[in-house]
C-alpha cells in the first residue's frame, strides 16, 4: 500500500505528456529509465545529476570540498521516459571571502528545471544551495535585500550542516548492511546538530539505538518498542526508523522543528518574495545522481512553494591521516580503524572518495583494491569494509582522493584472516587450577591467534537449561594490535560444579568457537599416611583412608611399585586398597615422597614423606602351645580348647 500511494503521488506530480508528440525528451540523461526511489518521509521532488567540472574528470557535487573560480556546476534532470520536469531552479551561493561592496549572498537567475544547466563559479564558495520551484521562482527585488545579512549566512550554513547529518542518518538507517558502529555514529552526529547529548550503547541492536535517540529528542516517540514480540511489528518498526529520522528533519508535527525553519522564513523574505520555502534532503543514486525529497502539502493562497537543498563547501586542506596502532583488520569484515586527523579536515572527511588499499610493491606492480570507507564521527575512526574485497593477508597503504587530488594515510593497514580456533585449548597449568568453588581464577588459552577476539562466554555442557555467561578477558598487546598466541580470561568458580564446560570465543563475524575444559572436583585427601612397608618383604597390602580416593589414577615412589585396587562404587570413596612391592632395599627408617597422579590433571600431587620403610618383618623360629592350668576337660596331643 505504501509503494502504491507513493507511486500515485509521483504520478500526480508529473504533468501528462503531450500525446501528439512522440519525440523523446531531450533533457533525459540516458535512454534507460532511472530507478524509482521512494522517500522515507515527504515526497519525491525528482532526481537530478549534479556534478562539478574543473578541467578534469567531473565529480559528484555532494563530495566536493572546493568550489572555486572558473569551476562549473552542471545540473541535469534525471527523467523517466517521457517525463517532463516543471518549474525552475536557481543557485544560492555564499562566497568564502567578500570584498568591499560585494554581495554576501549570490542568487542566480532562475532557469528551467527540465533542461540541463551550467553555472560558472566566479569566486570561492563556502555554502551552495539548489533551489527548486515546481511552479517557478520570482527573483524580483533580490538585489535590494542581499546587501549585508550575516544572520542569513549563518542560518544557511547551519541548515547545510543539518541537511548533511539528516542525509547521513537516513542513508544509514535505510541500508540493511549498515553496521551497528555506523548507525551509532550517524545517530550521535544527528543528535549533536540539535544540541542533544545522547549516550547510545554501541553494542545494542540498531533499533534499540535509534529508539534511545528518538525518545530523547522527543518523548512522544518513546512508544517505539524494538523488542516487540510480533515479527510483523518489528519489521514495520525497522522500516520506520528512516521515516522517523526524515520526519524529524522536516519538522515533526508534534513539536520538534529540526529542519531550520527560521532560516527558510528569512530566505523567503529576503530573496524570494511570496514563496514558501520547504526543507529537502538528498538520497544518493548510482553514479552522480541524487533523489531530492521534500515536505509536501497545500500552500497558502497566492504563495509559491520552493524547495531548498544546501551543502557546505569546506575548502579544507588535503587530509593528513595518521593510522592508529590498532591497525590489524580481518579480511571479509567491516572494521573500525582508529585514525588521527586535524579537526577542520575530519569534519568533512566523508567527502573523500575512491578509497583504495594498496599492496606492497612487487617488482614494478602494486595491487590496488577499491574499498568502501565510512567516517565514524563519534569514535574518531574509519570503518573499512572488506566484505566484498578480495585481499590476501599482508600490509597495505590506505589512499583516496580529495576532489581531484590523491592522498595517502600515514601508517600501514595489516590484513589478516580470522582464526578458526580449531587448535585453541586451555593450558595444562590453568586446567589443573580449575577447581569447583575455589573463587575467581585466571585461565590462559593458547594454540591460536586471539587478536580479533571481541567476546568470551562460559557455558556448561550437557545441560539443556544452561545459558552462556560473559567472562572477562585480556589480550596482552590489545585488541587488533597484532598476532597474539594466547589470551587470559577470568573464571569465577564459586557457583560452578564439577563437570564439562566450554568457552565460546567470538570475533567480528559474530560466530562463536567452543574450547572445551573441565571444572574439577577438589583433590583427594589421604588421612592415614605414611604408607608403612617392611624391609625385605614381598608384596604388602595397605588400605588408604580419606576422601575422594577414586580420583587417584596412579601412585609413584622411587624403588617401589604400587598397585591400586579399583575405586569403591560408593559416592564418598573413603577407603581404597593397594599393594606395595619394594624393588630396592632402602634402609629402615627411610621416608620417601609419593606422587599421586590424579584424573584430569596434568601434574601430580606430591605427598612428602608419604612412604616409610620399616624394619624386616619378624621371623618365627618355633612355637609352643601353652595350655591353661586347672582345665576341666582333658585334651589330647595337638589339641587346644
Amino acid at each position: 500500500m505504501l509503494a502504491f500511494l507513493v507511486g500515485r503521488l509521483a504520478l500526480a506530480q508529473t504533468p501528462v505528456p503531450d500525446t501528439g508528440s512522440e519525440q523523446p525528451n531531450p533533457a533525459a540523461a540516458t535512454p534507460e529509465a532511472p530507478p524509482f526511489v521512494a522517500c522515507p518521509a515527504g515526497g519525491p521532488l525528482g532526481a537530478v545529476d549534479l556534478r562539478v567540472e574543473a578541467g578534469g574528470e567531473p565529480l559528484p557535487f555532494r563530495t566536493i570540498n572546493h568550489l572555486s573560480e572558473d569551476d562549473v556546476l552542471v545540473y541535469t534532470p534525471v527523467l523517466r521516459g517521457k517525463e517532463e520536469r516543471p518549474g525552475e531552479v536557481a543557485l544560492v551561493l555564499v562566497p568564502e571571502k567578500i570584498g568591499q561592496g560585494d554581495p554576501e549572498i549570490v542568487v542566480t537567475d532562475p532557469k528551467p528545471a527540465g533542461k540541463p544547466q551550467r553555472w560558472r563559479i566566479t569566486q570561492t564558495v563556502s555554502v551552495a544551495a539548489l533551489v527548486y520551484g515546481p511552479e517557478g521562482l520570482n527573483k524580483k527585488k533580490v538585489a535590494k535585500f542581499l546587501s549585508r545579512d550575516q544572520v542569513l549566512i549563518a542560518q544557511l550554513a547551519d541548515y547545510a550542516d543539518k541537511t548533511a547529518q539528516a542525509e547521513q542518518l537516513v542513508s544509514t538507517l535505510s541500508n540493511s548492511e549498515s553496521s551497528s558502529a555506523s548507525v551509532n555514529a550517524a545517530l550521535t552526529g544527528f543528535a549533536s546538530q540539535y544540541g542533544f547529548a545522547v549516550q547510545i550503547d554501541r553494542t545494542a541492536p540498531v533499533a534499540a539505538q535509534a529508539e534511545t535517540l528518538f525518545a530523547t529528542m522527543n518523548p512522544q516517540l518513546g512508544t517505539y518498542d524494538p523488542l516487540t514480540s510480533s515479527t510483523a511489528a518489528r519489521a514495520g518498526q525497522t522500516a520506520s526508523l528512516a521515516t522517523t529520522a526524515a520526519t524529524l528533519f522536516f519538522g515533526s508535527p508534534i513539536g520538534l522543528a529540526a529542519g531550520g525553519t527560521a532560516m527558510l522564513l528569512d530566505l523567503r523574505s529576503v530573496a524570494f518574495p511570496d514563496t514558501q520555502f520547504r526543507a529537502s534532503f538528498a538520497q544518493p543514486l548510482k553514479d552522480f545522481g541524487i533523489n531530492l525529497c521534500g515536505q509536501q502539502g497545500p500552500a497558502p493562497p497566492h504563495t509559491r512553494v520552493a524547495y531548498i537543498w544546501a551543502s557546505r563547501i569546506p575548502n579544507a586542506a588535503l587530509p593528513a591521516i595518521q593510522i592508529g596502532d590498532a591497525n590489524f583488520i580481518p579480511a571479509k569484515q567491516k572494521t573500525q580503524l582508529p585514525v588521527s586527523v586535524p579537526d577542520p579536515t575530519w569534519k568533512y572527511l566523508e567527502r573523500a572518495r575512491h578509497w583504495e588499499l594498496v599492496g606492497e610493491l612487487v617488482g614494478t606492480q602494486q595491487k590496488r583494491t577499491p574499498v568502501n570507507v565510512l567516517k565514524l564521527g563519534n569514535q574518531k575512526a574509519l570503518e573499512i569494509d572488506l566484505t566484498k574485497a578480495e585481499l590476501p593477508p599482508g600490509d597495505y597503504t590506505l589512499s583516496g582522493f580529495w576532489d581531484w587530488t590523491h592522498f595517502e594515510a600515514a601508517g600501514k593497514v595489516h590484513v589478516a584472516e580470522l582464526s578458526d580456533f580449531s587448535k585453541a585449548r586451555v593450558t595444562e597449568a590453568s586446567q589443573d587450577k580449575l577447581l569447583a568453588k575455589s573463587g575467581k581464577l585466571p585461565v590462559t588459552l593458547e594454540g591460536s591467534d586471539f587478536e580479533f577476539t571481541t567476546k568470551v562466554e562460559l557455558q556448561k555442557l550437557k545441560d539443556e537449561f544452561a545459558t552462556p555467561e560473559n567472562v572477562r578477558f585480556l589480550l596482552a598487546k590489545g585488541f587488533r594490535k597484532g598476532p597474539q598466541d594466547h589470551i587470559d580470561v577470568q573464571i569465577d568458580t564459586n557457583d560452578l560444579v564439577p563437570g564439562a564446560y566450554e568457552l565460546l570465543i567470538s570475533q567480528q563475524d559474530g560466530k562463536s568457537h567452543p574450547v572445551n575444559f573441565e571444572i574439577l572436583p577438589n583433590p583427594p585427601q589421604i588421612g592415614n599416611l605414611p604408607i608403612i612397608v617392611n624391609q625385605g618383604a614381598a608384596a604388602q597390602h595397605f588400605v588408604l583412608k580419606g576422601d575422594r580416593l577414586g580420583l587417584i589414577a596412579k601412585l609413584e615412589a622411587p624403588g617401589a611399585i604400587f598397585k591400586l585396587d579399583p575405586p569403591a562404587s560408593n559416592a564418598d570413596q573413603t577407603e581404597r586398597s593397594l599393594t606395595v612391592e619394594l624393588t630396592s632395599p632402602p634402609q629402615p627408617g627411610t621416608t620417601l615422597a609419593v606422587k599421586a597422579w590424579l584424573t584430569d590433571r596434568s601434574e601430580p600431587r606430591i605427598f612428602t614423606d608419604g612412604l616409610e620403610i620399616s624394619g624386616p618383618l619378624p621371623a618365627i623360629a618355633s612355637s609352643k602351645l601353652s595350655l591353661p592350668t586347672a582345665m576341666a576337660i582333658a585334651v589330647r596331643s595337638g589339641e587346644f580348647p
